[in-house]
């Protein structure tokens, strides 16, 4: 029965998804509905006020039948004369005295700046009548968007000027953003549509169906001259849109938007005419002249919203020319090539000298999955930039692949290298752990009892001595048969699973019995694999890409926290290699080329979108966040060399991690100390070496000499008598017996099974196999 539900359900689902899929899409229900009259009246508006209107018709209290332009449609046309001045004025100050100065003819790019808001700006929107002003749409928000309040902000505007004579006007396309702190993550957003003219300047505006702007544009130019080239321009424009039936919105929930006016003016750049047109002659195309650095685009702006009723002022837009800023992207990206290539040498470079066991086990993976993490980010940027980019599509492809290759082979391959030589360290120091709490807590095994209690028997009085001494022949005795007393047990066929773990569990000493655990055993824990730690990895990936997607929409506040949080973690890639040395007294786990070069090589992109101003992206420079990284990073490089230098436990106290072996003990004479840990404060005494009976004194008995198995050459090592080692070790180690022994301990190295070899000899070997020499029993790493 449950099975025949399920089947029914499955069929219901599949039914309506075919009904869902396969129903026709509807046109939304319009309010007011119009005939086809109602729109040619309003083609034929459009047309009458660009063909029977001249320059001054929209001016002195004067409007033009057009909607949003009538009187009774209460915008601020009042302040468009004002504004239009205030045009003037900023081209009147830029280039006031200036002979032979020129400008860019052709001005595709994008430029940005900081604004400010003009004192002609007045309190808010008007009380306008959206359902007689625009009956196609229905306004039920009352909030308008785009309407800037706050007295500051930042621009930028990404013009697109249609190719065509310099000498004559043109149509020019733009899309601005406008960011405030009440704007969206990704600002205030939308598009304009103007006309570029022969003496630099342009006026741009939006348009929409509450906003019919484009056949009252001329009526925006700052002259008549201005206004004469405009017209036939926008009635290319005009007749164009209406073809497309550009107005022709669906009756939707309408959000009312305040409309844009933008007039540009161009600011005077340092060059003749002549060098300025061999600039655009060149950029556009390119033939090897000497032009140089192309000087950057610059313009002062005036933003008006006739509907809201705000003025904008900036006198500081400037970015590269379109041509310029593909070159500028190009060599951006060929040193990131170069970037990546350097990386990937150190890295495989790294794997080669990290390819035994011992140097595997002092190399904390946790870091190399932390760069991966970033570099993995940086990967799916270089195929985002791969599907949007389409001039430099082999130079961004190859730095793609370098990407790919970096993260996906190298990374991730030396991450399970690592991993494969230390993924038993925690079974190993549990194991460890048990077999010392076993010795502290079990008591020592006394003898079996006799089995016969019987006394043996009396040998009989002889006068033969020998006869007194051995036993007799000729008197069978019985042989005690061998019993089991629980001092050696028999030996048990054990079988083993495939994952060589045991099949019986172990009990913890002292363990209390719980409702789930009735017997105290200690269960042990499963193994993690390899698989567990790749499936993490690529889904933290994609959470962090996921949220990095999601971050530009966010307010500019919490996007720079977002992305500057991401930079440190980033930046903090050393972190788990410091605390492994440390837990671990280990110190010479990484190359210092890998370390010195992998931090330069990853820190070099990323301060560079914190310290230009200009650069590739646009993102707000940062110096103070720039140097907050840069000092982090090399705190942590500093650190690292710290340990190389002095020892990755100097200054760490001992209770803060586990005891470590220590290679370089103190040599006492007739103490009592077994040494070997606890950092070289314990002396260990030397007739506990296991060559101590072949050692020859010298100076008195104050140096021994030894052998070394290694290379065969003697070892000469100082000894502290039994006074000075029982005093001047308590108070200090090192320190309390001078400097120059603690030097000279660096010279020799002694094993936990007491053998004892020179350093460099020790730690050649140790390189290759983590075992004595001499005995072949298991050593801690260094």
């Amino acid at each position: 029965m449950p099975e025949s539900q399920e089947g029914s359900r499955a069929i219901l689902f599949f039914i309506l998804l075919l009904f869902i899929l396969n129903t026709p899409d509807q046109t939304p229900r319009r309010r007011f509905h119009f005939g086809v009259d109602h729109y040619e009246d309003e083609r034929r508006r459009d047309f009458d006020v660009l063909a029977n209107t001249t320059y001054g018709d929209f001016t002195d209290g004067k409007h033009l039948n057009l909607t949003a332009f009538r009187e009774s449609d209460g915008h601020h046309w009042e302040l468009l004369p004002k504004v239009q001045q205030l045009s003037r004025d900023q081209f009147s100050s830029s280039w006031a005295g200036l002979d032979n100065v020129a400008f860019y003819d052709e001005i595709t790019s994008e430029i940005r700046g900081d604004f400010k808001r003009s004192e002609l700006s007045v309190l808010g929107p008007t009380a306008v009548n959206l359902t007689e002003l625009d009956p196609m749409k229905e306004y039920v928000i009352h909030r308008w968007h785009r309407n800037i309040t706050e007295a500051a902000g930042e621009i930028k505007l990404s013009l697109v000027d249609e190719e065509g004579p310099f000498t004559d006007a043109r149509d020019l396309k733009a899309d601005i953003e406008i960011w405030t702190e009440s704007a969206p993550g990704d600002g205030w957003q939308t598009t304009l549509r103007g006309v570029h003219f022969p003496n630099g300047a342009a006026v741009l505006s939006t348009a929409s169906s509450k906003f019919d702007a484009f056949p009252a544009l001329p009526h925006f130019a700052l002259d008549a001259a201005s206004f004469d080239v405009a017209k036939p321009i926008m009635n290319t424009t005009v007749a164009q849109l209406w073809k497309k039936q550009f107005y022709r919105d669906v009756d939707v929930i309408g959000v009312p938007r305040c409309e844009l006016i933008v007039w540009l003016q161009p600011k005077p750049l340092l060059g003749s005419k002549e060098y300025l047109r061999m600039v655009e002659k060149e950029l556009s195309y390119p033939e090897g002249a000497p032009i140089g650095t192309p000087p950057p685009m610059s313009f002062s702006a005036v933003v008006f919203s006739p509907d809201c009723g705000y003025v904008l002022e900036t006198d500081s837009l400037s970015g590269q020319k379109a041509e310029a800023f593909t070159k500028l992207e190009s060599r951006l990206l060929i040193a990131f090539i170069l970037t990546l290539t350097l990386q990937i040498a150190l890295l495989k470079r790294q794997m080669k000298k990290a390819g035994t066991p011992s140097t595997r086990s002092r190399v904390a993976y946790q870091g190399v999955l932390l760069a991966a993490l970033g570099d993995g980010l940086i990967f799916f940027i270089m195929i985002f930039v791969l599907m949007s980019e389409e001039a430099g599509f082999l130079v961004v492809f190859t730095a793609t692949f370098l990407a790919c290759i970096h993260v996906a082979f190298l990374e991730v391959k030396f991450v399970y290298d690592i991993w494969t030589v230390q993924v038993g360290e925690p079974q190993r120091a549990e194991a460890e752990r048990q077999r010392r709490l076993r010795q502290q807590t079990t008591p020592p095994v006394p003898p079996p009892p006799p089995q016969n209690p019987t006394p043996p028997p009396q040998p009989i009085a002889s006068d033969n001595p020998v006869s007194a001494v051995l036993p007799s022949t000729n008197t069978p005795t019985a042989t005690p048969q061998p019993t089991d007393t629980g001092a050696t047990p028999t030996p048990i066929p054990l079988f083993m699973p495939s994952d060589q773990d045991s099949l019986l569990p172990v009990t913890t000493p002292g363990a209390v019995p719980t409702p789930g655990n009735p017997l105290g055993l200690r269960i042990r824990d499963a193994p993690t694999t390899f698989a567990s730690i790749y499936m993490r990895f690529y889904v933290t990936l994609c959470i962090l890409l996921l949220l990095s997607g999601l971050a530009p929409s966010l307010p500019r506040p919490f996007q720079s926290i977002y992305f500057t949080t991401l930079s440190f973690a980033y930046f903090s890639i050393w972190l788990p290699q410091i605390y492994r040395n440390v837990q671990r007294n280990c110190r010479k786990a990484l190359s210092w080329e890998y370390v010195l070069g992998s931090s330069v090589l990853r820190a070099t992109p990323v301060l560079y979108w914190y310290v230009t101003p200009r650069n590739l992206f646009g993102v707000r420079a940062s110096p103070r966040v720039a140097l907050a990284l840069a000092a982090w990073l090399a705190l942590q490089v500093g650190v690292l060399l710290a340990h190389r230098l002095i020892g990755p436990r100097f200054g760490i106290p001992e209770s803060w991690c586990e005891a470590a072996y220590e290679y370089h003990p103190v040599l006492v004479e007739g103490t009592d100390e077994e040494g070997g840990t606890s950092g070289g404060r314990k002396g260990l005494d030397i007739a506990l070496l296991a060559s101590a009976s072949e050692a020859k004194d010298r100076e008195g008995g104050e140096r021994r000499c030894f052998d070394c198995a290694i290379c065969m050459n003697e070892i000469d090592v100082p000894v502290v008598g039994k006074g000075n080692g029982a005093g001047g070790a308590a108070r200090g180690g090192t320190l309390g017996l001078g400097m120059g022994l603690g030097m000279e301990r660096a010279s020799y190295m002694v094993t936990p099974c007491r053998h004892i070899f020179h350093a460099e000899c020790l730690e050649g070997w140790m390189g290759l196999r983590l075992v004595c020499p001499v005995c072949r029993e298991e050593l801690p790493p260094l």
